[in-house]
């Protein structure tokens, strides 16, 4: 079973008990995560640290916002200093909102004189003292499943561990590998058209369209390390004999692809349905 969640190696340090550089384990921009401007204060103090300048140089320049603050792959951000940021953010959790990382950390401004005092009190708070009752409860729950087991978890690396709970960052698959494991059942069979199909259309997808696929199909969008071959998707006729949407049993990673009568149609509705859809995605339809 692959978590759908997108934990990062630094929480399985944290669950290691392992120690975590805030460079690792603040939010930066792109992560999907409030605080992104922790994450990038933590960033500019590394490099006055290491000499790429002093503070106030890196702080004034102009183009602070797009050296600290640009996402990855993201249209640019509009170029400002560090003080455009900093006079909007205060002493709590994320920067602007959250908890006080201080006594009266909400009314507390962050500037030149207090950021290294922010970056290290918001790194207690992110990486100790704020998730520490969760990793409790965490690895609670571990032992709870696993029993005596869990304890073997601690001989794999923070990497290992999260590849082994949330599956592999990218969607990858040939069609060798679609061919031989992708499931038929209920009349269909590899030679079907639908399959063949559908199979070209899997192998067409860009990494947005294959991770939404598998979220429709399996109600989390990454493959588990064993890639396809583990994932075991089967693809039925619709019970239904409509010829509209497919639909999916995402506890049994069935898909349920009604008999189209054109590749063209059944890219069509296929997108349709995996970007339209949200959450798990059961059907009450007979096995």
């Amino acid at each position: 079973f692959v978590v759908p969640l997108p934990l990062t190696p630094a929480f399985f340090q944290l669950m290691l008990g392992q120690s975590v550089s805030p460079l690792l384990g603040l939010p930066r921009p792109g992560d999907g995560v409030a605080g992104e401007f922790v994450g990038a204060c933590a960033q500019m103090m590394s490099d006055v640290e290491n000499g790429v300048g002093s503070l106030e140089d890196l702080a004034n320049d102009p183009e602070w916002s797009r050296r600290y603050m640009q996402a990855p792959g993201e249209e640019p951000v509009p170029p400002a200093p560090f003080s455009v940021y900093g006079d909007a953010a205060c002493f709590l959790e994320s920067g602007t909102g959250g908890a006080p990382l201080c006594l009266g950390g909400e009314s507390r401004g962050v500037d030149l004189s207090n950021v290294q005092e922010f970056v290290s009190l918001a790194s207690e708070f992110w990486l100790h003292s704020g998730v520490e009752p969760q990793m409790v409860a965490f690895r609670r729950g571990l032992y709870d499943v696993l029993g005596s087991g869990a304890v073997y978890l601690w001989a794999f690396s923070p990497h290992e561990l999260r590849r082994l709970f949330c599956g592999e960052d990218e969607v990858i698959w040939n069609e060798k590998e679609l061919d031989e494991h992708i499931h038929c059942g209920g009349g269909y069979t590899k030679t079907s058209e639908q399959v063949r199909w559908l199979r070209e259309e899997m192998l067409d997808m860009p990494q947005a369209n294959r991770a939404k696929f598998l979220e429709f199909v399996t109600s989390c969008p990454r493959l588990p390390p064993g890639g396809l071959r583990d994932l075991k998707v089967s693809v039925h006729p619709d019970p239904a004999e409509s010829f509209g949407l497919p639909r999916s049993r995402a506890c049994a990673h069935r898909l349920f692809l009604p008999r189209y009568a054109s590749r063209e149609e059944l890219a069509v509705q296929l997108h349709e349905a995996i970007w339209s859809s949200g959450g798990h995605h059961e059907q009450n339809l007979p096995p």
